[in-house]
């Protein structure tokens, strides 16, 4: 439950403004604000140029440490996020929440940035390209494509040979061809896609989820389109607790992830062998991250 609230909560207060209404000039004097992935959330709140605000609820002991922009600002902050030696840095970033349950740590271990979109009446191509110029910035600092370990490993290459934009053989994937991020999709098929578009990698132990939330012109939606592009970054434990309500699940997740991961890897191997029967190939060269919880 705690999931779900800290999830809705972070959208809702990302929502508001976003998109420019009008070309909006930038500075060069943009601050820049040093987040540390695993660091002490003291060192984020002593040590930035602009402060984060705390509003907690005590009766979840959940706290959230927030920095909120206009979208019209001309000085948006660029976020610097380190991560064990590398830098992703994210320019013209509306939003930036830490969640934080304190009942399990006070380390920052569940990060969403939020950036400025395009001006207001920018097309789909726009946005696009947009996107992948953001992706590629992410795998030049260091990130890979994650598979969800029950998708199938069926890259962007193979994208011409799955007709549905969210399934591969009736079964919904996370990890789906359309959405490789070692491939950019035409825009025919990224406009077959529905409002939510999300993209997925892994850097020593932490996950790292692309989103981007369609909204499509009402007099034009064929061609123009405002996003909500988002970054959520997730340490091994919150990203392997997601979905997980029950309480003494949620303790033992450690002792039982061997047990999930062997459901999904049979649920993979399935996809992959009706893969392989209709013609389409497999990445072979992708292996599942080390998980490093799981060898300590």
């Amino acid at each position: 439950m705690k999931k779900i609230l800290i999830a809705i909560l972070i959208l809702i207060s990302g929502c508001d403004d976003v998109s420019n209404s009008t070309e909006t000039p930038m500075t060069n004097q943009s601050e820049i604000i040093e987040i540390e992935l695993l660091s002490s959330i003291k060192n984020i709140t002593k040590n930035t140029p602009t402060p984060f605000t705390e509003s907690c609820m005590p009766q979840v002991n959940i706290c959230w440490y927030k920095i909120q922009k206009s979208a019209n600002d001309t000085d948006l902050p660029t976020i610097n996020v380190k991560n064990n030696g590398s830098i992703l840095s994210l320019e013209q970033a509306v939003n930036i929440t830490v969640a934080l349950d304190k009942d399990t740590t006070e380390n920052i271990e569940n990060l969403n940035v939020i950036l400025r979109g395009l001006p207001k009446g920018s097309t789909h191509e726009q946005y696009r390209d947009l996107i992948f110029s953001l992706i590629d910035k992410i795998k030049k600092s260091g990130w890979s494509h994650f598979y969800f370990p029950e998708d199938p490993r069926i890259s962007g290459s193979q994208a011409g040979k799955i007709s549905s934009p969210d399934e591969v053989f009736g079964r919904y994937v996370s990890s789906h061809p359309w959405l490789d991020p070692d491939y950019q999709l035409d825009l025919k098929r990224w406009l077959q896609i529905g409002s939510f578009y999300r993209w997925y990698f892994y850097k020593d132990g932490i996950y790292l989820n692309l989103k981007a939330w369609k909204q499509n012109d009402s007099e034009a939606p064929t061609e123009k389109a405002t996003y909500l592009i988002t970054l959520d970054f997730q340490s091994e434990s919150e990203f392997w607790l997601d979905g997980i309500t029950d309480k003494k699940e949620r303790q033992h997740w450690k002792e039982l992830l061997p047990g999930r991961l062997n459901a999904y890897h049979k649920t993979r191997l399935e996809l992959e062998e009706k893969a392989r029967a209709a013609g389409i190939e497999i990445d072979e060269s992708y292996q599942d991250p080390l998980i490093h919880a799981l060898n300590n």
